[in-house]
């Protein structure tokens, strides 16, 4: 993995929100988001504890909003109203 300032952002803002979800600080909508790319990535990079992609760590990467895998995966997290219309037309339920 290369480091480079946007991946050193990305860790510190992952981390961040990371931390905050556990103080229940984060919003409904993007806990959902998460958990959904944790499932999204159950067999593969949540078994090796890093992102196959981008290489970085999990499970801080997965509270990045911008997506690494370009959405070839999941996309970037949303706002509420674009995350209920996304588990919409996708059929993704709580």
């Amino acid at each position: 993995m290369k480091i480079t300032p946007t991946k050193i952002l990305q860790f510190i803002e992952g981390n961040i929100k990371m931390f905050g979800d556990k103080f229940h600080l984060l919003a409904q909508h993007e806990k959902e988001q998460v958990a959904y790319r944790s499932q999204i990535c159950k067999d593969e990079c949540m078994k090796l504890g890093y992102c196959v992609y981008c290489g970085c760590n999990l499970p801080g990467k997965l509270y990045v909003t911008q997506s690494c895998n370009n959405g070839e995966r999941f996309p970037d997290l949303m706002p509420h109203t674009n995350w209920e219309k996304f588990k919409s037309d996708n059929n993704i339920t709580n």
